[in-house]
């Protein structure tokens, strides 16, 4: 068996680079890093942009269908008579219980799409409290279909627990859209400094 002397036959070649070449090989080298970074501080500065529009987009729409049921539950609440009969009164309550199970369902598929929107770290603020905001409307949305389903059965005490706690989700709600807000304000004062 033979050995090969890998020292001897591994040599690298000699190469005679004068200072010129070499200043030329040390900038082109710079300017392709430098190159690559502004490349890369683009491409984060875009994705974040489209991050924060994609998310805009997904409260905007939102608010466009909430502004639209509430349109409906402002209308229905004033369509309820001084005094009412017995199927007037039943009437009623089962349009609210309907428009409650809507805006249950609606509120549920906002809250799901806004939530799983990839945001700027300076934007979480905002969609936590946006998030928790349509949180605290479902749960308004929820006791207003439980109040509505109690008073079927005759449990009129439970329906007046139950609208009761609503009103609270409701005051949550705007609460927490104050916090929306102020958290947006701040996210993109943050952006703009």
């Amino acid at each position: 068996m033979r050995v090969v002397d890998l020292k001897g036959s591994l040599k690298l070649p000699k190469i005679n680079v004068d200072r010129r070449d070499a200043l030329v090989a040390v900038l082109a080298a710079a300017a392709v890093i430098s190159i690559a970074f502004c490349g890369w501080t683009l491409f984060v500065d875009y994705t974040e942009t489209s991050r924060v529009a994609e998310f805009s987009r997904h409260v905007a729409a939102s608010e466009a269908d909430l502004f639209l049921l509430s349109g409906d539950i402002s209308s229905h609440m004033r369509s309820r008579p001084d005094h009412p009969s017995i199927a007037e009164c039943d009437a009623w309550m089962r349009e609210l219980g309907a428009l409650a199970d809507y805006g249950r369902d609606l509120t549920s598929y906002h809250r799901q799409v806004i939530a799983a929107d990839v945001v700027p770290e300076a934007y979480t603020g905002a969609q936590s409290a946006y998030t928790r905001a349509l949180d605290n409307l479902n749960r308004a949305f929820s006791l207003w279909s439980s109040a509505a389903g109690a008073y079927h059965t005759g449990a009129y005490t439970a329906a007046n627990n139950n609208l009761a706690g609503a009103d609270r989700a409701w005051k949550d709600y705007i609460t927490a859209i104050s916090d929306y807000d102020r958290e947006l304000r701040r996210a993109e004062e943050g952006e703009e400094g």
